[in-house]
């Protein structure tokens, strides 16, 4: 409940510009629309943003493709590269 109360805007604006960020979002997402990661995704400069067609907030149905995502963003940071 805190996050409601958090002014994401604020805090996207706040986060160092050398902080690399990788946000995974479904597109289907009936809890958070997944407009807010698009504008989250423009107020970061270091940011990657991968929207998974189709996957709910849970993404119960696309649980392979999240979990690659994860361990590929990983492994590309561990060899020094930008995330995904």
């Amino acid at each position: 409940m805190e996050r409601l109360n958090t002014d994401m805007r604020a805090a996207s604006l706040s986060i160092s510009k050398e902080c690399r960020f990788f946000t995974i979002h479904g597109s289907a997402d009936e809890i958070i629309p997944v407009e807010g990661a698009y504008e989250f995704a423009k107020l970061i400069p270091n940011h990657k943003l991968l929207v998974i067609e189709g996957a709910n907030h849970c993404y119960t149905a696309h649980r392979k493709e999240l979990s690659d995502a994860v361990v590929g963003s990983i492994t590309s940071s561990e060899a020094g590269d930008t995330p995904l």
